[in-house]
């Protein structure tokens, strides 16, 4: 905690938290897209039908938790988790500014 208090300009954080959210849905876009197409390619078998090819399935793709599935849902929360950010700041930086009002009200100078 500071000991001289932390003052943030509320605009520039507000403006800062819609950049956040702009840019948090462009990654999500193009993570989607990326992701479409890895199981796209995924689907199209790459690695063959032969021994390795069915072996290499077995453990990548086939299963209760396949890797490939579990790293594309890991991959998609981070990705939803950075797009939500800007929103989360916009509602923090809000709240503030409102409880300021609020008590600006309540001690009047």
């Amino acid at each position: 905690m500071s000991l001289h208090g932390t003052a943030v300009s509320p605009s520039q954080a507000l403006t800062a938290a819609s950049q956040l959210t702009t840019m948090g849905e462009a990654m999500l876009d193009r993570w989607r897209a990326v992701r479409g197409r890895i199981e796209q390619l995924n689907a199209a078998r790459p690695w063959g039908d032969d021994d390795p090819g069915r072996n290499f399935n077995e453990n990548y793709a086939a299963g209760e938790h396949p890797p490939c599935t579990s790293v594309l849902e890991a991959g998609e929360s981070m990705v939803l988790a950075l797009a939500r950010l800007g929103e989360q700041v916009r509602e923090g930086v809000q709240g503030v500014v409102d409880l300021d009002d609020l008590t600006a009200t309540w001690f009047k100078p």
